[in-house]
């Protein structure tokens, strides 16, 4: 599984590359510190998850997940944030953001969340995998 972080905090994009990083199955983190540069990213890389801080220094990018999630059909999109009231949750949700997490209190969550979609990742690598069949000669 493939997950590119978007976010100016260079805290934050330390910190989960490095405990998303050691997450099992996960096959790639990249990070992004702008719009701009996750809508490229995106396009070259093609993550199953993105992580998506909504106040960005470059502009409000909850205006791009519907475009980000109509070339990208697969995509799943996890809002991480500082300002997580009541407006802003439902206004990227509205955008089609899947998931809202608070920077503050609901970090430990984001990462339950991403091994959760890790492992489902590996077992549907495995269940689509080819399977040797050990035969018999008659």
């Amino acid at each position: 599984m493939k997950i590119l972080v978007v976010d100016d905090s260079e805290h934050i994009r330390l910190r989960l590359s490095w405990q998303v990083g050691a997450i099992p199955g996960l096959e790639q983190v990249w990070v992004a510190l702008t719009g701009i540069q996750a809508q490229k990213l995106l396009t070259r890389m093609k993550p199953a998850l993105l992580v998506l801080e909504p106040q960005l220094s470059d502009g409000d990018p909850v205006h791009l997940i519907p475009l980000f999630k109509s070339t990208h059909a697969d995509l799943k999109v996890a809002v991480l944030t500082d300002d997580a009231t009541g407006h802003s949750r439902q206004r990227c949700l509205q955008a089609g953001a899947d998931w809202f997490f608070d920077k503050s209190t609901e970090f430990t969550q984001l990462l339950d969340l991403i091994h959760q979609l890790s492992d489902a990742s590996l077992l549907t690598q495995h269940s689509n995998a080819t399977v040797p069949h050990g035969g018999s000669h008659e």
